[in-house]
């Protein structure tokens, strides 16, 4: 598990050096308040791929992480279909209500032309996480590794320089990102193609009713989404646009705490799910333990960094961003809680406990909006 987890946390590492070179491109070239938008951009962008997607990328790491449930291949296209086509209707609706967020919850109408661009993005990112999915059970973790972290902003930045021969303005930005996520996209179906040798819509089991089993998936990972969101929502309807995105660059910078909880939960889902599925309780006690032992220690060591070197950090990317340090100190506290506490989210959602999880997900939003409000 430690072995594969390293290759996740390199590939994961490489993912976070391009997300900060696509900020620091951002806040270097245009500045904290460009980079607030495009953070809100990126809270709307997130939020509708997890609706769009349905859940059904977490439980087909349940439904094929059994080698022979790997015959019914037809439901995992047909899966793909759905959700691509519900992320359609999802996007279609956030663009045609563009107006009443832009000017009347975030009253920022310089934000409203970076919407085309984010929506567009949004059924070809829930195709890739649908095909991690399928990955992550077939346990090609560094494929769904690439997927989920790198994959996003390396293809943005090597999109950048070709747009900016057409066009030097902010919206290059917003534009570089849809077109990386839909290359990357397209890669993530080829994979799957490769992987299942043919494409066939012929299954036995209803993609419907594999859907409706997805839900409680789907609240829960909204449930996070929003969690990871609602701070800079907040400050969007509240802050202008640069506080935004300061508070962004603090969070990016605190992040790297979550570097080994991430890594070892991609290897940890599918062995907790065939573990739990075989009734080795004994074997399913023993992971758990070590890799809430590995979490702990390797985010301690990680956070003292973060602290230590905190003002460097954060200028960085400018003078203004030092501006972040009180609150990049409360994130990297949250951080340390969330590793401490182990991968309660995977345990749950492994042992078919979706629906608890689910239901703590829900007291957990409620308690965060009344908190940010």
């Amino acid at each position: 598990m430690l072995g594969k987890s390293f290759n996740f946390l390199t590939i994961r590492v490489v993912g976070v050096l391009a997300g900060y070179l696509f900020t620091y491109f951002i806040t270097s070239r245009y500045g904290a308040d460009i980079f607030g938008l495009v953070s809100l951009c990126f809270s709307i962008f997130l939020f509708a791929g997890i609706l769009g997607r349905l859940g059904t990328d977490i439980n087909l790491v349940n439904r094929y992480a059994d080698i022979e449930k790997m015959e019914d291949k037809g439901l995992f296209y047909k899966v793909v279909v759905n959700s691509f086509v519900v992320a359609c209707l999802f996007a279609l609706v956030l663009y045609l209500t563009r107006d009443y967020y832009t000017l009347h919850v975030f009253r920022k109408p310089e934000l409203e032309p970076y919407i085309f661009w984010t929506v567009l993005a949004i059924p070809f990112w829930t195709l890739t996480l649908v095909c991690g999915g399928l990955l992550r059970a077939r346990k090609k973790n560094e494929w769904f590794a690439f997927l989920n972290i790198p994959g996003r902003f390396i293809l943005t930045l090597l999109v950048i320089p070709i747009v900016l021969l057409f066009l030097d303005d902010p919206i290059i930005v917003i534009q570089s990102h849809f077109f990386g996520i839909m290359i990357l996209g397209i890669i993530a179906l080829v994979r799957c193609i490769v992987l299942l040798e043919r494409i066939t819509f012929k299954s036995h089991s209803s993609s419907w009713n594999f859907i409706r089993q997805s839900i409680p998936m789907m609240l829960s990972s909204t449930i996070l989404v929003v969690l990871g969101w609602m701070d800079t929502f907040v400050l969007g309807i509240y802050n202008p646009s640069q506080d935004i995105g300061i508070y962004n660059v603090a969070i990016k910078i605190a992040g790297v705490a979550s570097f080994t909880f991430f890594a070892i939960n991609s290897i940890l889902a599918p062995k907790l799910a065939q573990l739990f599925q075989a009734q080795d309780i004994k074997g399913f006690r023993q992971l758990v333990q070590f890799s809430a032992l590995v979490n702990g220690i390797a985010s301690i060591l990680l956070i003292s960094l973060i602290l230590g070197f905190h003002d460097w950090l954060l200028r960085i990317f400018g003078e203004e961003f030092s501006a972040g340090d009180k609150a990049l100190f409360i994130l990297c506290a949250g951080q340390l809680i969330m590793a401490l506490t182990g991968s309660v989210g995977v345990i749950l959602q492994m042992t078919r406990n979706q629906v608890i999880y689910q239901n703590i997900m829900i007291i957990t939003l409620v308690v965060n909006i009344a908190l940010n409000f």
